[in-house]
């Protein structure tokens, strides 16, 4: 009983050991290295090297797999280089399973001393970081060395070989095994080094027929990790199927034909731990060299059994646009864009009042989600029209790339009042348990669909340009800040009476009213540029027709500047 308790101590040391590694990592390169990845992974072939690169320097499947999909999910690599560079890492990774078969973990006092001068004697954040890496690699051997002795007394039963000699005969049951350690342990490393401390053990305890299904089991259990971590979004949901739909092919190929590559491994001139290394090192290559011819196929299948839903706010249009070069033509597709994400706003704004009503954590999850899309379509929009484009454009495109790029912000800012601040609202409802009065609860729902009217008079006064449509919106926005004034005052009577619900919500109503005057506000702003637009088109036309006198509210001088309008509504 106490050698099972000595070896769980050693595996929780590894696990603690990774989770330590990944902290360091975080620290050491922060956000460069997603900026490195984004310049050296042009292609799928030099992605794959890059992720072997950062796999041999960072060996944390789990930290590889969140970097992948935090950069499909913001955009910033194509799913088919995600992939191969994916894949390309989990090679590098193997290269810590090496160096704990090499039988080296005798110098982990000497590594745990140099981590803590560098972690404890300097104040230089990098410096710590390098340190926090180094006691992690310490760490990580002595839970090898843990588990190591603590099995050589395990040897000294019999029932254990015989036990791991029928489950030799069970490849499958082996394969599950492993891959249910490696999503419990978030590491196909620290797995797989369990297995490596028994071979350096007692051969009789690890054999190459039991330890190629541990390993195929592990490797596939990372593909779990990688699913559940990125399924909430299309493009890093795809990227998981992709990957587990790789590996998972290989790992068919190993098992149908196991004793070939039982009998492959056998006949490896090296030690058995260093054969177990080899055989993990093996799997991950041919996974990779498999995946590279294949990755726009592989793709495609992931995307097939998603379904469409990842298409619905048409990132994909403006990262491979043809018309960069022709202004007009890529105006019109930025514009389309932005309407989609006009609609995505739109849609957060509704279920933000689903929230409040219900309390459904699943919405407060789903709003969050919508906010990260158009995060990352703000990003793409922004990089489209200003580094893409260029610089030079005609004076009038030039006024509408400016037009496009401000209603774009005024909407990325909407969507963090919806996040941040009325999702917080309806949070706060639901914790205290507290429900607005009927009469407040009716004013708010009032003003929730007069806010979303406003945000759909906006998107439609950004599409067709429409001074009519513009004046339209300042009418409505007016009308909107009339209400707003008349409902704190029908709150602010409620409350001198007492109401027991009002007292009690009076804070949040405030807040939310408050939230939603913003969003009026802030979207409103279209509607000024095309006034001025349509003022300037004027005193041109008026000029070109030789007229002296221009039309009251149309000349330049006549028709008020943006921030008086401000005032005046």
């Amino acid at each position: 009983m106490v050698e099972f308790l000595h070896a769980a101590g050693g595996i929780a040391l590894l696990l603690f050991a990774m989770r330590f590694l990944r902290k360091g990592l975080d620290r050491l390169v922060g956000e460069r290295l997603d900026v490195w990845v984004g310049r050296v992974t042009g292609s799928a072939p030099r992605a794959a090297l890059a992720g072997a690169a950062i796999g041999a320097v960072v060996p944390s499947s789990t930290s590889v797999s969140l970097l992948s999909i935090t950069l499909v999910r913001e955009g910033e690599l194509a799913l088919e280089r995600a992939l191969a560079l994916t894949l390309g890492a989990f090679v590098g990774i193997t290269i810590t399973v090496h160096l704990v078969a090499f039988n080296i973990f005798q110098q982990a006092p000497i590594l745990a001393l140099v981590g803590v001068m560098l972690f404890q004697g300097s104040g230089r954040e990098k410096v710590r970081a390098v340190g926090q890496i180094v006691l992690s690699v310490a760490f990580l051997f002595m839970g090898v060395a843990v588990i190591s002795d603590a099995t050589k007394l395990l040897a000294s039963a019999k029932e254990v070989p015989q036990l791991l000699e029928m489950a030799a005969d069970h490849p499958t049951v082996l394969v599950l095994l492993g891959a249910a350690l490696t999503v419990a342990a978030q590491s196909s490393t620290a797995t797989i080094a369990v297995i490596v401390a028994l071979g350096l053990t007692d051969q009789r305890l690890m054999s190459d027929g039991v330890a190629l299904p541990f390993v195929v089991g592990a490797n596939l259990g990372i593909c779990v990790t990688l699913l559940l971590a990125g399924w909430k979004q299309m493009d890093s949901r795809r990227l998981g199927i992709g990957v587990t739909l790789v590996r998972t092919s290989v790992a068919i190929a190993i098992i149908l034909a196991l004793p070939i590559p039982v009998l492959w491994m056998e006949k490896i001139p090296a030690s058995l731990p260093e054969r177990i290394a080899i055989a993990h090192t093996a799997f991950n290559f041919v996974a990779m060299l498999l995946a590279l011819p294949l990755l726009v196929p592989v793709t495609k299948l992931a995307a097939l059994l998603t379904g469409a839903d990842g298409l619905r706010l048409g990132s994909a249009a403006l990262r491979s646009s043809r018309w960069p070069h022709e202004p007009a033509v890529a105006l019109s597709q930025s514009k389309r864009e932005i309407g989609l994400v006009t609609r995505e706003i739109v849609d957060m704004l509704e279920e933000a009042w689903e929230a409040l009503k219900s309390g459904d954590e699943q919405i407060f999850k789903q709003i969050r989600g919508r906010d990260d899309q158009v995060d990352r379509l703000d990003r793409q929009i922004k990089v489209y029209l200003t580094a893409t484009m260029g610089d030079a454009l005609p004076e009038d495109l030039d006024r509408e790339r400016d037009r496009q790029l401000r209603f774009l912000t005024d909407l990325e800012t909407i969507g963090d009042v919806i996040d941040r601040n009325l999702v917080s609202a309806a949070m706060k409802k639901s914790k205290k348990g507290v429900r607005f009065s009927e009469e407040g609860w009716e004013e708010l729902k009032s003003y929730f669909r007069g806010t979303t009217a406003t945000l759909e008079l906006a998107s439609a006064v950004f599409v067709t340009d429409s001074a009519d449509m513009a004046r339209k919106l300042l009418e409505h926005k007016t009308r909107m800040r009339d209400e707003e004034i008349a409902l704190r005052e029908k709150h602010y009577d409620r409350l001198q009476k007492g109401g027991q619900s009002t007292l009690e919500t009076t804070d949040l109503h405030l807040e939310i009213l408050s939230q939603l005057k913003h969003i009026n506000h802030v979207v409103c702003g279209v509607a000024y540029g095309v006034l001025r637009n349509a003022s300037d088109a004027a005193a041109n036309a008026a000029l070109l027709s030789g007229e002296s006198q221009l039309a009251p509210g149309l000349t330049g001088s006549a028709f008020p500047r943006e921030g008086a309008l401000h005032g005046a509504i």
